[in-house]
C-alpha cells in the first residue's frame, strides 16, 4: 500500500504518534514508581528525561506522519515506533545502571 487516504492519516497518527507517547509515559511511570522512597535519583532522572522526550516525540512523529503521506502506513508506524523507543531505552538503562 503506497500512500494513504485522509481517514487513514488519523489511524497512522494514532498508531504512529499517540501510542508511542503513551508507551513512553507508561515506562516512565513504572520507573518512577519503582524508585520511590529508596533514596535513588533514577526516578528523578527518568522524570526529567520524559519531561523533554515525550512532547518532543509527539511533535516529531506528528510532523513525520503529516509530511510523509507518500510512504506506506506500516513503514511510517514502524519508523515512528523506532524513534519513540529511544527514550524508554535510555530510561531503562538508567534503571539498570542506577
Amino acid at each position: 500500500m503506497v500512500g494513504f487516504e485522509e481517514g487513514e492519516c488519523l489511524v497512522v497518527w494514532i498508531f504512529g504518534a499517540l501510542l508511542p507517547v503513551l508507551f513512553q509515559s507508561l515506562i516512565t511511570w513504572l520507573v518512577i514508581e519503582a524508585n520511590t522512597g529508596n533514596g535513588s535519583f533514577v526516578g528523578l532522572a527518568a522524570f526529567l528525561l520524559a519531561m523533554f522526550a515525550i512532547p518532543l516525540t509527539l511533535i516529531v512523529n506528528t510532523i513525520y506522519v503529516l509530511k510523509r503521506k507518500s510512504a506506506s502506513a506500516l513503514h511510517m508506524i514502524w519508523r515512528c515506533w523506532l524513534m519513540a523507543l529511544i527514550a524508554p531505552f535510555v530510561t531503562l538503562l538508567l534503571l539498570i545502571v542506577g
